[in-house]
């Protein structure tokens, strides 16, 4: 295994958040003492109707804010390559061997497998729920956006009907003169 210093690790800059996580974090003190008796995972799919139900604008202003972040994450991640002289690769496969490793420490009791089992199947479970209303939610907005779409096809036909009946006018007009 490739070796990182302690020094190092301890200073590795962390991964920015995504845009609902940023959303989550500003709204979940409010959501949790409106919804005091829920659960955290209850209060996780109150947060997550809430991110569905947002508006584009305002969902663009956590995207935003997570390119930001992503960017700035870039730079700090560059510079702590620099700064420990470490190769991107070597640390790729440094963390990775580390995972691996705790994996491996978890396994040895069977109590802390089977917790970590339940962890792993409620997350599992969460990130079900989200990803059902996320395609809930793309295909209402697929729904809306089809039925604009006929609005908008609907009007153009009725105006080529105006149209075309105008021209019929003009032309019997234009035929008793």
């Amino acid at each position: 295994m490739d070796y990182i210093s302690d020094e190092a690790m301890q200073n590795q800059p962390k991964k920015p958040q995504n845009a609902y996580m940023l959303y989550r974090a500003e709204v979940y003190e409010e959501v949790k003492k409106k919804n005091q008796d829920k659960s955290m995972t209850e209060l996780t799919q109150v947060i997550s109707q809430m991110w569905n139900d947002l508006d584009k604008k305002k969902k663009e202003k956590y995207e935003n804010e997570k390119e930001k972040a992503q960017n700035q994450y870039k730079k700090d991640y560059e510079a702590w390559l620099k700064k420990y002289k470490l190769d991107e690769d070597k640390v790729k496969n440094c963390l990775k061997e580390l995972k691996q490793e705790k994996k491996k420490h978890k396994k040895g009791s069977k109590k802390v497998t089977k917790a970590a089992k339940d962890d792993e199947e409620s997350e599992d479970e969460d990130e079900q729920r989200i990803q059902q209303l996320k395609n809930k939610n793309q295909k209402k907005d697929q729904k809306e956006q089809k039925e604009q779409k006929e609005k908008k096809e609907t009007k153009e036909k009725e105006k080529e009907k105006e149209k075309q009946n105008q021209k019929e006018k003009d032309q019997k007009g234009n035929k008793k003169k």
